[in-house]
Parts: C-alpha cells; structure tokens; sequence
C-alpha cells in the first residue's frame, strides 16, 4: 500500500467462506459452490463495489479459503494488504444447507480461530490507515475489546464509525459501560431483534427516540426507522420485481451501501435507501456477495422504478421478503412458491450460529 494513501471507507471485521449443500429427494446432500462471506468481507465488498475507495483490516488462516477469501476481495477492488495472513489457524467458514422443497436455508457458521485473532493490537496497528479513512465500518464478531478499541479510536479522532450489531448482547446497555460506547459511535444500524437485546425493550420508537440520527433499525416489511433528531422518520420497505434466489449477505450489502453513501454526504435518509435498493439487487443471485451491485447497478436499478406502478399483489408479498431478508437473514428460491417465511431456528451451540 502507498504511504499516506487515503481512503473512503475502511472495515476491520472477519471473513468467511461460505460452502452451499444441497439437499436431494433422498435427504442425502450434495457439495454446491463456495462463496466469499463473512460480515466485514461483506461490507467491504459492498462498499467498494458502492464507489467507496475500500480497505480492510483482518485476519485469515494460510489455507486455500484464506487465499480465496482475500482473492475475493482483491477482485471486487479491496485493498486487502492489512488482511494478515497467519500460520497456524483455520480461517472461518459456514455451511450453508439449502432444503430440497421450499429452498429455505440453514446457515451454520463453523469455528475458526482467525476472527478471534482480531485483538486491539490491530488497531494500533492500523492506525496510520485509520487516519486516512474517512469512515470506519465494524461489527461485534471479533473479540468486544478489540471492537471497544475501535470506538475509542474513532471517537478520539473524530472518525465517522458505522457499526453493525450482529452480537448485541455484546452492546447491551447491561453493562453500563455501553452507554459510553453507545455515546461515541457515529451510526448504529440494527435489526428490530437486534435493537431489543440491546437496549431491554420492544418499543423501538423510544429508542431512535434517545438516540437521533444515530440508530437505524430494520423493521422487517415495516421498512426502516430512525429520528432525524425533530421526529421519527419511517421509510417504507422497497418494492422489487424479480426473482428472490438467495438472501445471505443482504443485510451487509444494506450497511456496506449506506455507508458509502453516508461517507459520500448524502443524508441518512437517501443513504437508508441505497440501502435497501442494494439489498434488493443482492438476493436475486447466488451467494452473499454475488449479487452485490456497484454504483452504476444500483443507479440504473433506482432509475428503472422512477414512474414505474409496481402495486401488484407479487411486488407487496416481494417488498415484504426483502425487507425481512434485511433484517433476519432469510432465503426463499421463488416468491411465487411461497410468501410464508419464516425465521430461522437459533442454535445455541458454540461455534454455530445465525448469521445475516
């Protein structure tokens, strides 16, 4: 990397490789095709594809899914030389297991040791990056101190900082500690169930409420919400018309996108439904970063709804499947099967989870 180099967005967060099983009429599987994953892999790809100058600081093993992982990144523009590269560890991976009758999944996200290799050294070793970023993007997957780290940093040098919540009880304001680290983030972008554990109630109005222009929270078919610090503002859930293939990544593409359009000086409005117009494109094709679209997708893609009707019963049940893959992480192969879907089963077993 050039010294002083500067850029639009850096993430420090994880990365994973996503392997797809497929289920047969016998119940037996079959080994699909592996895709980059991972939320901070996720968001940097989004965002450099969005038209953000994107560099990300992680850690891989010196395995093939670590050399694919960052190759991944490499080719949809992300400066990828602060990915350390270590001897010794396994890099992350999950499996994704598609059913045979309603193409619902189930995603089990394996242990690897290279997301707890995120520690805070890393900041301090990244600073001079940091610096020359004018936005940083993080999640709560690597270990909290390191993500406590960054806040601080961010907070002390006046960084913009976007974080995703994606282990709440990690920012539960249980541990009066997070009213501080709450304080000193820039925006918090949350699911509805996210926004719960974090702050110990279903009334997410008083929460955007508490915090304006600060938290923005997905609410499912019921779009998006935050306080523009006058009100409450509600955006309504986007309408598609397409095929929904597979929504893993969706929500990353929404917080990779509204990043870079934050991070670009459009309002926390327009930059919400970037967003969700990404979100939209992203889950019409296979894997979570596939379908990720770059700028000029997403403004050809916002253009082709500007006078177009789409109130027909398909867009209603569609909007309603996008904005919950948004915000729960859900997968159907086509709408026109079936517009019941529903959540995905938490497994309370160490080293798997649900990931959006």
């Amino acid at each position: 990397m050039e010294e002083n180099k500067n850029y639009d967005i850096t993430v420090v967060g994880g990365g994973a490789v996503d392997v797809e099983r497929f289920e047969l009429v016998d119940g037996s599987y079959v080994q699909g095709e592996k895709h980059a994953g991972g939320k901070g892999f996720n968001q940097a790809i989004a965002a450099s594809r969005a038209g953000a100058n994107t560099a990300i600081v992680g850690v891989v093993g010196n395995d093939i899914n670590g050399k694919f992982l960052v190759d991944s990144a490499n080719k949809s523009g992300v400066d990828i030389s602060h990915v350390e590269v270590l001897e010794g560890i396994n890099t992350d991976w999950a499996k994704i297991e598609i059913k045979y009758e309603d193409k619902d999944n189930n995603i089990q996200r394996m242990s690897g040791e290279a997301i707890d290799r995120l520690t805070p050294e890393l900041v301090d070793k990244n600073e001079e990056l940091l610096l020359n970023s004018k936005t940083i993007v993080a999640q709560l997957k690597c270990p909290k101190e390191t993500t406590e780290a960054l806040i601080d940093f961010c907070h002390k040098n006046n960084k913009t900082l976007v974080l995703t919540p994606c282990r709440p009880e990690r920012l539960s304001i249980n541990d009066e500690k997070n009213l501080e680290n709450i304080e000193k983030i820039t925006y918090i972008t949350c699911n509805e169930k996210e926004c719960q554990t974090i702050f110990n109630t279903d009334d997410i109005e008083s929460c955007v409420e508490k915090y304006p222009n600060k938290l923005i929270v997905t609410l499912g078919a019921k779009g998006v919400m935050y306080h523009n610090g006058e009100s409450v503002v509600h955006i309504p859930a986007k309408k598609i018309d397409g095929k929904i293939v597979d929504s893993v990544g969706a929500g990353d593409t929404f917080a990779g996108n509204f990043a870079t359009a934050i991070t670009k000086g459009l309002t926390i409005e327009e930059a919400i439904e970037r967003g969700q117009y990404a979100s939209s494109m992203s889950i019409m094709k296979e894997g979570a970063t596939e379908g990720m679209p770059t700028e000029e997708e997403l403004d050809e893609y916002i253009d082709s709804f500007k006078d177009v009707n789409l109130e027909s019963n398909k867009s209603v049940s569609m909007q309603s499947i996008v904005s919950n893959a948004i915000n729960q992480g859900i997968t159907t192969e086509d709408v026109e099967k079936s517009d019941n879907i529903e959540e995905h089963e938490e497994k309370n077993i160490e080293g798997v989870s649900k990931d959006d």
